[in-house]
């Protein structure tokens, strides 16, 4: 299992794949021009993705700022909090005018910011972070300017909407339910889709049914018919998915759906969050899929997967 720390962004990656491709060497947009070298920040996560429950007062998220084609005047970030289910409004965080800068994120700033103290802040709080630059030219650039490939192609690691959480125990009780899908890496399966999510065969497991909608009229094969998927969550919420189960690969959904005949189901692995009190679930998945005759292919790797419990 990979490193947990590159899960930093896993909340905001939205991936549009609709075939097996490098999105990598799509071009990027902004204010709807081609081209990679737009006003654009970068943020490399540099702490761990959540802020600890257990160390509150000593944990931090946050990273370096980056300003890839020095053509950045300066760079606001706000943030709000969701807390059991109700969004604050946006307050702001930080600002620069100088780039590298570096942008950390700690129990105490985020409470002077929203007007609160620390011991308001809870378990399963989300934080939501928008960020505007404005661009030497004097342009305005907001992460709704962007094409689908800054917005959430990994590796962009855009700094303009991004989250953390603070961490909180897993209880499988509290996760089971219905949920929705809230970033959709396939274009063939958008965001929207709900999903039960039901105990799984011990009390650190939970199993997501058949979380993209797929039609389930030819699994192939068949040991893919319900597109279960296991996830093993430790006790503070860092949760697995993995390859195979007893020998049975995790199908997650019919691949001849997506518009590549000719392939067995695809199946998935990845890491992420289980956040049972906030009734989150954060992956980064890799699928992988195996041709009719042989041959194994990958729709790719790090595609990110949120849902949302209703």
């Amino acid at each position: 299992m990979k490193y947990i720390y590159k899960f930093a962004l896993l909340a905001l990656l939205i991936i549009s794949v609709s075939a097996c491709e490098d999105i990598d060497k799509d071009p990027f947009e902004i204010n709807g021009v081609d081209g990679p070298f737009g006003s654009f920040v970068r943020l490399d996560i540099t702490t761990a993705p959540v802020l600890d429950v257990t160390d509150i007062t000593n944990t931090t998220f946050g990273g370096t700022l980056r300003a890839p084609s020095n053509n950045v005047a300066s760079y606001e970030m706000r943030v709000r909090r969701v807390s059991g289910g109700a969004a604050s409004d946006y307050a702001p965080l930080f600002s620069t005018t100088t780039f590298p800068a570096e942008f950390i994120a700690n129990a105490d700033n985020l409470a002077a910011a929203l007007g609160l103290t620390v011991p308001d802040l809870l378990p399963g709080d989300r934080f939501d972070f928008e960020a505007t630059s404005v661009g030497t030219d004097g342009s305005v650039v907001t992460f709704d300017d962007f094409g689908p490939n800054l917005q959430g192609g990994p590796g962009e690691a855009q700094g303009y909407r991004f989250n953390t959480f603070i961490s909180c125990p897993f209880v499988q009780a509290d996760a089971i339910g219905t949920y929705v899908v809230t970033v959709s890496g396939f274009g063939s399966f958008p965001a929207g889709n709900t999903f039960e999510v039901i105990a799984g065969a011990n009390d650190n497991q939970i199993i997501m049914v058949n979380p993209h909608g797929s039609t389930l009229g030819d699994p192939n094969p068949v040991e893919g018919a319900g597109y279960e998927i296991a996830v093993d969550v430790t006790p503070f919420g860092l949760a697995t998915v993995e390859d195979a189960i007893d020998d049975v690969d995790q199908f997650i959904f019919d691949t001849d759906l997506t518009g590549n005949a000719g392939f067995f189901d695809t199946h998935v692995e990845g890491d992420g969050f289980v956040f049972s009190c906030a009734g989150a679930i954060i992956l980064a998945l890799d699928y992988d899929l195996t041709q009719i005759g042989g041959g194994n292919f990958t729709f790719g790797s790090d595609i990110g997967f949120s849902a949302q419990k209703l």
